[in-house]
């Protein structure tokens, strides 16, 4: 599945490390088989081990904003009484459990702690989101159609999109930066690469110049009236990985670039010195190979699809994502 990952930083800061910890979910209880918690405990957040999940549940019209749990699996059954399905239709690497998140301006996942950061977390669309740019759902439109919802030429040409912008934050809240992932992109001048995202994906935060204690979501589209946007503004969360920091130690992520991306043969890397790694989207190694201001690397022989090329130096790492 092809997909475009846009991270907006320049450097990293690094700490001593103690333990990485998976919020993974699992151990949320849920009443059964296709269930969920949407909060109607009234409580606020999810907590898990010190790192919690905002949420906000109206009890009048039992709908919740933020963050649910949920287990759901159906990929098939479109509109809003399905919202709690990840469209993969399981967790992360086949786990049961993931969290939904519905827009919540004001909430998101905090650490609490600036001992701990936020490192790293699976995301990917849910059935509801999904299908709804799709097939289109008389609200929301068909994404590659002129038309929208309710069937006028919208002005969009076909070429829509839909993308979430992740704010990272630290503890202090000196320091903000922001990753754009888009759930769906159907603005190439190739038809054949536009996409919906149907898996899980790694959003990686330690490109950052500083620590993330809490992130933020906010969402925009190409569908949209004067009330917002009309796309469903659902994601699908998992394994949110954080560490305990043990004192700072500032360290500068050399800048570089890849290119051309999207690529067909050989992928260039310009500026930079240290070891460059190249995974597919599931995390397997592809290469690894030494660097040092400028390479050339022939990727004509893999596959189709997402991977990404991480620079690491002796005291920094960064990474970027590419789409072959």
């Amino acid at each position: 599945m092809k997909k475009i990952y846009t991270l907006v930083a320049a450097c990293a800061i690094a700490g001593t490390i103690n333990a990485q910890t998976i919020i993974n979910f699992e151990n949320h209880a849920l009443s059964g088989a296709e269930s969920h918690d949407n909060g109607n405990d009234g409580i606020g957040a999810f907590d898990f081990n010190g790192t919690t999940f905002d949420y906000s549940y109206n009890m009048t019209g039992d709908y919740f904003s933020g963050f649910a749990i949920s287990n759901h699996t159906d990929i098939t059954t479109p509109g809003w009484m399905n919202q709690y399905s990840a469209y993969p239709g399981s967790g992360a690497n086949g786990s049961s459990n993931f969290a939904i998140f519905y827009d919540f301006s004001n909430g998101g996942i905090n650490t609490n702690s600036a001992l701990v950061r936020i490192d790293s977390f699976a995301l990917t669309n849910t059935t509801y989101t999904y299908l709804s740019m799709r097939d289109g759902d008389g609200y929301g439109k068909q994404f590659g159609s002129i038309y929208d919802g309710g069937g006028a030429v919208d002005g969009t040409n076909g070429e829509d999109f839909f993308s979430v912008w992740i704010f990272g934050e630290n503890y202090n809240q000196t320091a903000i930066d922001s990753i754009e992932f888009f759930l769906a992109d159907y603005r190439f001048a190739n038809d054949s690469l536009d996409y919906i995202i149907d898996d899980w994906n790694l959003i990686d935060l330690t490109g950052f110049s500083f620590d993330v204690s809490s992130v933020r979501f906010a969402f925009t589209s190409s569908d949209v009236n004067s009330f917002g946007i009309k796309t469903p503004v659902y994601i699908a969360l998992d394994n949110v990985s954080t560490q305990s920091v043990n004192g700072i130690d500032t360290h500068v992520v050399q800048d570089y670039d890849v290119y051309p991306n999207p690529v067909r043969d050989i992928l260039n890397v310009s500026g930079g010195d240290g070891k460059i790694i190249i995974t597919s989207a599931t995390g397997q190694v592809i290469t690894e190979l030494s660097h040092h201001q400028f390479t050339s690397i022939n990727v004509e022989t893999i596959d189709s699809g997402v991977y990404f090329i991480t620079l690491l130096t002796e005291n920094s790492r960064s990474t970027k994502q590419f789409i072959k």
